[in-house]
């Protein structure tokens, strides 16, 4: 079924909107209920029925809403592509398990220290790691199981074949030693609280401030700072061109699409518009960076050439999966 932006209404409520599509996957409407019901299976008993109380009504409202609906089409491509593939769906159930064993440990140690730091130790009781695998499973269990079927789909990469990892580490080097400056515009076509998808005539103004922004750039680019200055919804860049310092390959700061747009132009290039969690952006990039080269990498340094390997290919996996399935965020 193909939905119209503005077909529903903004704010969810459970039950009321059981039915209404979050997102189209391959073609088939997945809804609210799906979403739910998925977490409630996977990864917290009884949400459904949590999510019928006030505070759960205030969590519809929260950006991880947002963030689950992105989260539930991801996975529901990845399982789409295992199945595909012929993967045994009983050792990738086993690899989500240890997946969230390995996240919740981590997790765990982290909690553990800041306490002691704090001068609030925690004795670590059955009930209370109970409790606190529970509360993680909550927060992080789509991103965990998303992580899984990720280490599913792209296994670890070793460090025995040494010319695959020299030839990737020389097509590559700047991502290791490298970061990129960049200016960027971003138009708010969600609302910057929810983060859910505008609809309506915000919706409408959303897309006239784009078609404005296209209207406005120089096709070199060459006032792209002077229009990010004037027309970009970041105002914590706009005053400054849009600018945007040292990003990473992998800038925990910043979404994946934002990264992989940089990293993808030349300097003075740009493109756009971009869909990101915030927003649609055209990113410019200014200049790159490159810190370091190493000559000859040791044993310690083909371990981190192996796993960028497998990170990339891991990012490009879901992008492209995106793509082959058709995936179309509608909340």
């Amino acid at each position: 079924m193909v939905h119209a932006i503005g077909d529903w209404p903004q704010k969810l409520a459970w039950p009321r909107d059981r039915d209404r599509p979050i997102c189209i996957v391959a073609e088939k409407d997945l809804t609210l209920e799906d979403l739910l019901r998925h977490i409630e299976t996977r990864h917290r008993p009884g949400f459904r029925e949590f999510i019928a109380t006030r505070a759960g009504q205030l969590r519809l409202g929260h950006p991880t809403m947002a963030t689950w609906v992105r989260q539930f089409a991801d996975i529901t491509c990845l399982e789409l592509e295992a199945k595909s593939r012929g993967i045994d769906m009983k050792q990738a159930a086993a690899i989500l398990a240890d997946e969230l064993k390995h996240g919740f440990e981590g997790w765990l140690q982290g909690y553990v220290k800041e306490r002691e730091r704090s001068g609030h130790p925690i004795e670590l009781t059955q009930n209370r790691i109970d409790a606190l695998l529970s509360d993680f499973q909550n927060r992080a269990g789509m991103r965990t199981e998303l992580d899984g079927w990720l280490n599913t789909l792209v296994p670890p990469i070793g460090i025995e074949n040494e010319k695959m990892l020299l030839d990737f580490y020389a097509t590559y080097a700047t991502v290791f030693g490298g970061r990129v400056t960049i200016s960027h515009i971003l138009i708010q076509h969600r609302d910057p609280r929810t983060l859910e998808l505008l609809t309506g005539e915000a919706r409408q103004d959303a897309l006239e401030k784009l078609a404005s922004v296209r209207a406005r750039l120089e096709p070199d680019g060459s006032n792209f700072e002077e229009v990010a200055t004037l027309m970009s919804e970041d105002r914590r860049t706009a005053h400054n061109g849009g600018v945007l310092k040292a990003i990473k390959r992998f800038d925990p700061r910043l979404p994946a699409a934002i990264c992989r747009a940089a990293w993808n132009l030349v300097d003075g290039k740009f493109t756009g518009p971009v869909e990101t969690p915030y927003g649609l952006e055209f990113i410019k990039r200014l200049y790159l960076k490159h810190d370091y080269y190493v000559v000859n990498p040791n044993a310690e340094f083909k371990t981190t050439i192996a796993a960028t390997k497998r990170r990339l290919e891991q990012e490009n996996l879901v992008f492209q999966l995106r793509k082959k399935y058709g995936v179309r965020l509608l909340y």
